[in-house]
Order: structure tokens, then sequence, then C-alpha cells
């Protein structure tokens, strides 16, 4: 709560009709999206611990915007026929209520185009990645559309499922950023970088989902996702990420945090927890830009963890 909130709670500045209650309310909301978040990450730790045979440990991170209530940045895991995966992974425009609005509408077209998967799977025994993403962004596009908002959001739609002493990862990318992977096969630690072309791997993403996106190309070039894949082995730590990170500005030295130092840190400590390795990256980028309340984005991260036994 602000200055003046204290003040009215301890009666050295007159109320204002109704402001009281106001406070209240948004006390109340604070301690609602807190605690619908918390649920939330437990609830995926519990399925990602639940999905594979292997030993797996999961870090997620989550930090607010400074003065806003409500976050712009979602994920997910939902559960696929035939033992399989999708975690979304997104990054929302905009800031608050809006950005938090536009989530919600995102959350819905997923969930229910995963339920018609479902039921597609019942007759045909078979599931398409391809199709469930081209549902989403139907559905996501069209509400986008009739609510007349011009918002729109970068979507990382990773398909995850069981392989040869691996997992397979298939991701539909719409304008997001890919993660970083430290492969800790050998005593030096090896940084992969998925936003760049390498011998193993070319990053392909289609557009940002949205109706005013939409509208300014192609339709069909709009809802076409490419598919990337990649094989994630044991001893492998993938960070999935938002711009809110690498993008923290820092005043005193005139820069963004950037993607060199985030990868750094991760060389610095894939040996911690995957929890310990992203307070510690929030905690740098705090350190960086000079304190909590310079934070301008949300920074969201979440870390997949193989560790080595």
């Amino acid at each position: 709560m602000n200055r003046w909130g204290n003040d009215l709670h301890h009666g050295s500045l007159e109320m204002p009709e109704g402001y009281l209650e106001l406070i209240n309310k948004y006390e109340i909301l604070i301690q609602e999206v807190n605690q619908v978040r918390e649920k939330d990450k437990r609830l995926i730790r519990e399925l990602f611990n639940s999905f594979t045979n292997k030993y797996l440990m999961v870090g997620l991170g989550f930090q607010r915007a400074y003065g806003s209530i409500l976050s712009g940045d979602y994920f997910d895991l939902l559960k696929l026929p035939g033992g399989k995966f999708l975690f979304v992974f997104s990054d929302i425009s905009g800031h608050g209520l809006p950005a938090y609005t536009t989530l919600i509408r995102l959350k819905s077209a997923v969930t229910l185009s995963v339920k018609e998967a479902e039921e597609k799977f019942k007759i045909t025994g078979q599931i398409n990645y391809g199709e469930i993403v081209y549902a989403i962004a139907c559905k996501f596009t069209d509400i986008m559309d009739l609510s007349g908002s011009s918002d729109f959001a970068s979507v990382n739609f990773v398909f995850i499922e069981e392989g040869d002493r691996c997992l397979k990862f298939r991701f539909y990318n719409r304008s997001m950023l890919f993660p970083i992977i430290i492969r800790r096969e050998s005593e030096f630690p090896q940084i992969i970088n998925l936003n760049n072309k390498s011998e193993i791997w070319s990053p392909e993403k289609g557009y940002l989902l949205g109706s005013d996106i939409k509208n300014l190309i192609d339709e069909d070039l709009y809802y076409r996702t490419p598919e990337c894949s990649l094989d994630i082995y044991q001893g492998d730590m993938i960070m999935f990420y938002t711009d809110g990170i690498t993008e923290a500005f820092s005043k005193s030295v005139n820069t963004q945090y950037g993607e060199p130092r985030l990868e750094q840190k991760l060389l610095e400590m894939c040996d911690l927890p995957p929890q310990l390795v992203i307070n510690n990256i929030f905690e740098s980028v705090y350190e960086f830009i000079g304190g909590h309340e310079f934070q301008k984005d949300d920074m969201t991260a979440v870390i997949i963890d193989l560790p080595l036994r």
C-alpha cells in the first residue's frame, strides 16, 4: 500500500468517501491473485512430476511489474491423451487488467481446443499437434475480434512426450522467445540458446496472435505455425523466460540485462536446484536495474531440470 493509504488507515489524513472500502477491495484482490498463482504453481509442479518416469525437478518463477496487480504472463501445463502434454508459455501485450483479460481469453481458447482434441482422440485414437495449435489460434483470434481488442499475444506451444532415453519437445512458436538449454553431459556445461541457429537447431516462428495482426497479413500466412523439434536428455536444464528479464533496463549503465548476462548466470548456477536458480536470476536483475521499484515489465521464468544422477 502507498504512504497515503497508510496515513488514511492511521487517521492522519481526512478519508475521502468510500476510499477505505476501495483499499480493502484492492487488498482482497491482491490476496486472491496471489492465491490463484500459488495454486497454479503447485498444480503445474505436480503435473510435471507425474508425466515422466525420469527424475525431474521443476522451478517456477513469477514477478509482476511494479505497481501492477495483475500480469499478462501466462504458463500452463495440460494433459493430453496418449500420455502426452502441452506446455503453454505466453507473454501478453500491456499490463494490468487489460493484459489479464487477454490472458483469460487465451487460456479459454487453449482449454476448449484441448477438450476438442480429447473428443477426437476417442474416435480416431490419434492426436494432431498442428490441429490443436490451429484451433487455439482461430478461437483466440475470433474472441479478440469480437471484443474489439487490439491486444496480442506471443506464445510458445510446447508438446512434450516420452522418447527413448529422452523427452521429445515439439515447439510451435508464435513470436515468443525460445528457451535456453544448459547441457551438462560433460565436465564443462554448454549453453544452447534456442533463439540462435546452430548445427542442431533452426528456430522458426509464426506471427503474433491477435485480430489486428491477422488483418495486416495474408490469412493463410497468419494461421501458419512452423514446428521445431528437439530432444531433451538427462543432465539438461531448460529455461523458459519472458523478455521482462532480458530487457530489464539499468539507467546507471544505460543498457539492458540481456541474454549474455542471463546465460552467464545460468552457467554459474546450473548445479543448484531450479527454484534457487530462478530466485538468484531475479535478484541479479533487481541488482542490475537498481531495485524492485525500477521493474517496468512482468518477469516470468520456468525451469525444467533433468539432473544428472
